[in-house]
């Protein structure tokens, strides 16, 4: 049951998670313009495909998207969705070795590049605010094999939409704050009205969707270290 009394604990709990989590707002603020890694379209693919496989992100899929970025995008060998979709697959496991993802990244890039638009950024945001979850499984990104709706919600949200990242770090951080201000709301075998009924909740005192998914990343004391030491001079890009 959700009372008033249980919003008001959620809105308090939530504010003190918000206060620990590192550059809270620059992150949401970047995926909410579409400026991750940038505004480059190919490497918010490159970042959704490689967390798809769940590897750890700050260890993993930074250092692999930035080697990616030297060795192919700086270099302007793939500057674009339509040249990651179609290029040569061995050539690129220099820079990431997993196939699964990088078929996931090229069919997504396949997809978006049909999509209108003066540039890969703008490809990605017109899809993202075509698409919303009533829409999971019945438009053509979704239907690419390796993209579930944690993917797709990541690619929202890298498309400039608030909505919530259903992945396992988020939800043990959703449970904790719920447990908190005793709203009784378990996970169920319907994903999307999971994240409906969550988003509401959050909206209900005032925060959104995007930033519950952002703090929940970015609260861990690991993340901070790392965010500020060794990527500190990519910050601004990530």
């Amino acid at each position: 049951m959700i009372n008033d009394e249980s919003l008001v604990k959620l809105k308090e709990i939530t504010s003190e998670y918000i206060k620990k989590a590192y550059m809270l707002d620059d992150f949401v603020n970047r995926s909410k313009n579409s400026m991750r890694w940038g505004g480059i379209g190919i490497l918010m693919v490159l970042d959704a495909s490689f967390t798809s496989i769940g590897v750890n992100y700050f260890n993993a899929v930074i250092p692999a998207v930035l080697r990616f970025k030297e060795n192919f995008y700086d270099t302007n060998e793939i500057i674009n969705f339509n040249e990651l979709a179609n290029y040569n697959l061995d050539k690129l496991k220099i820079t990431w070795k997993n196939e699964r993802s990088w078929l996931v990244a090229k069919n997504i890039s396949r997809v978006l590049s049909q999509i209108e638009g003066k540039n890969d950024r703008e490809r990605l945001r017109k899809w993202a605010s075509l698409n919303d979850l009533d829409k999971f499984k019945k438009e053509d990104l979704s239907k690419i094999k390796g993209v579930g709706i944690i993917t797709y919600q990541y690619l929202r949200i890298m498309g400039g939409i608030d909505t919530l990242m259903p992945d396992k770090i988020v939800i043990k951080v959703i449970n904790e704050l719920f447990k908190y201000a005793n709203i009784d709301l378990k996970q169920d075998k319907n994903t999307i009205n999971y994240i409906k009924q969550v988003e509401e909740i959050f909206r209900n005192i005032n925060v959104e969707p995007v930033k519950i998914t952002w703090m929940s990343w970015l609260i861990d004391s690991e993340a901070k270290k790392i965010l500020s030491g060794k990527y500190n001079n990519v910050l601004n890009l990530i």
